[in-house]
């Protein structure tokens, strides 16, 4: 079941540090959509495969909203492609492999991203678990329960 909390969680966080990119270096880069996929599987939960979706659908949301404003920018201000794209453009042939790439770096590391969120997520929630497991024998005070 899909938790749109997350995935607005993650489209909010992919949007503005993009903003915030573009406003400090005029570039586009696609390091914000990944920032917002992981922190999507990291709310969705600690499953990877949730995480792994929750990323997917945050990159799906998130290039709704970049693919047309790029060709915005690159119509406009002759912008160059977003970043590591740009370096990857002029070693392919033919259209199929650039419609490739652009699928497939648009989708498969936000994949990657919302898994390893989930992952972390999962390590927090061990950590505290951990944490609790260990303050069972405290009285309220913080030190040691004595038996009278």
């Amino acid at each position: 079941m899909t938790r749109w909390r997350a995935v607005g969680v993650g489209f909010a966080l992919a949007a503005s540090s993009e903003v915030l990119v573009f406003a400090m270096t005029g570039r586009v880069t696609l390091i914000g959509g990944l920032a917002g996929s992981a922190l999507a599987g990291y709310v969705a939960g600690e499953d990877p495969a949730e995480g792994a979706w929750h990323g997917l659908l945050t990159a799906m949301a998130w290039g709704i909203v970049l693919i047309p404003g790029l060709v915005v920018l690159s119509v406009v201000t002759d912008a160059p492609l977003p970043f590591p794209i740009e370096f990857l453009v002029p070693l392919l042939d033919t259209a199929g492999e650039a419609t490739a790439l652009l699928l497939l770096s648009a989708s498969l590391p936000n994949v990657a991203a919302g898994a390893l969120g989930s992952l972390t997520r999962r390590q927090d929630d061990r950590g505290r678990s951990d944490d609790a497991t260990d303050r069972r024998g405290q009285s309220p005070s913080g030190g040691d329960a004595e038996e009278t």
